[in-house]
């Protein structure tokens, strides 16, 4: 059965993210509390949460493009979970570990490219044709 090189990019990307996840799961729970501080473990677990929804979400769009095709729908709403991911929970992690207040500004930008990626993602699959 042939598998979009897409199909496989997202699929490695969401296995990368779930992996990550994990890692950083493990790291919030048993890090040192000089630096990830008792304080920012609640963010740090929130960052993971939505990576590991967002990395199983890739997965899924790999899937449907499997299933229904590659379609320009797919691949943005695919590209907003990967950016989401990155600046959602990757500037709740620099922030957790002491980066500078102000990157914290730009986590409900990629808030927003989550929820959206889902919207568009709902659009890919009502506006797909058999």
């Amino acid at each position: 059965m042939f598998v979009s090189t897409e199909s496989k990019i997202l699929f490695v990307l969401g296995c990368v993210f779930l992996a990550t996840a994990g890692a950083f799961a493990a790291f919030g729970f048993h890090g040192p509390v000089d630096v990830l501080p008792l304080s920012k473990r609640a963010s740090w677990a929130w960052a993971v949460e939505m990576q590991y929804y967002h990395g199983a979400g890739l997965l899924f769009v790999g899937l449907l493009m499997h299933v229904l095709g590659v379609s320009w729908l797919l691949r943005i709403a695919a590209g907003l979970m990967v950016v989401g991911i990155l600046i959602f929970s990757g500037l709740i992690y620099a922030g957790s570990l002491g980066a500078p207040e102000a990157l914290g500004e730009a986590v409900p930008s990629g808030g927003f490219m989550l929820m959206v990626s889902w919207l568009v993602l709902a659009a890919a699959i009502v506006m797909h044709r058999n």
